[in-house]
């Protein structure tokens, strides 16, 4: 097996993951994202601090740069299934710990869909959809996020998907529950900000 299959592949995978969005975008307008909102490199922070339109930009560029070398992983030859899943799981790591902006980052929803969207569509469906509902009726995209990250492992092992897809969702799942714990912490006290209230 190529040495750049083990080593290299993953390295560019975490670099073009650690590609810091937001904060870029938040540039353009002056703005240290890192030192405003909740100073999460991310879409949702994006949107109450940049506004809806730069965010929704954000999401978008997030969900491609972790589904992108994804797909190129599978669609090139040499790469084992582990290995697809270890590149797509270093663009999630990038962009929660980026090495561009002294490994500050996200919380890695955006960069888990794009991940998701590539490996096992109709999971991600459909846990999108009952995400949606609960974000849609709670206003919680923390809330909605995490049923996201918990649904899909089930789906896998309920659609009896290959162990290593159910370990790989699982090892995200931990990761959001891990990167959301003061989400979590101000769920469950009743403080958490909820979809279209600012956050200052």
């Amino acid at each position: 097996m190529p040495f750049m299959n083990y080593l290299v592949a993953p390295l560019f995978a975490y670099l073009v993951g650690a590609i810091p969005t937001a904060y870029i975008v938040g540039r353009t307008r002056n703005i240290d994202i890192t030192r405003q909102g909740s100073g999460n490199v991310g879409g949702t922070n994006a949107m109450r601090v940049l506004g809806v339109g730069p965010g929704i930009a954000v999401v978008v560029c997030d969900l491609l740069k972790s589904a992108l070398p994804t797909y190129l992983a599978m669609r090139l030859g040499g790469f084992a299934p582990w290995q697809v899943l270890m590149i797509a799981g270093a663009t999630v790591i990038g962009h929660n710990w980026s090495v561009y902006i002294g490994f500050k980052g996200g919380k890695g929803i955006a960069c888990t869909i794009g991940v998701s969207a590539v490996l096992y569509t109709p999971v991600l469906l459909i846990s999108l959809g009952v995400a949606a509902c609960v974000m849609f009726i709670t206003r919680y995209v923390s809330l909605g996020s995490l049923l996201m990250t918990t649904l899909i492992p089930l789906l896998l092992l309920l659609l009896r998907y290959d162990t290593e897809y159910i370990i790989f969702a699982t090892l995200l799942m931990v990761l959001a529950f891990y990167r959301h714990q003061s989400n979590i912490a101000r769920l469950l006290a009743g403080t958490e900000n909820k979809i279209g209230k600012h956050k200052t």
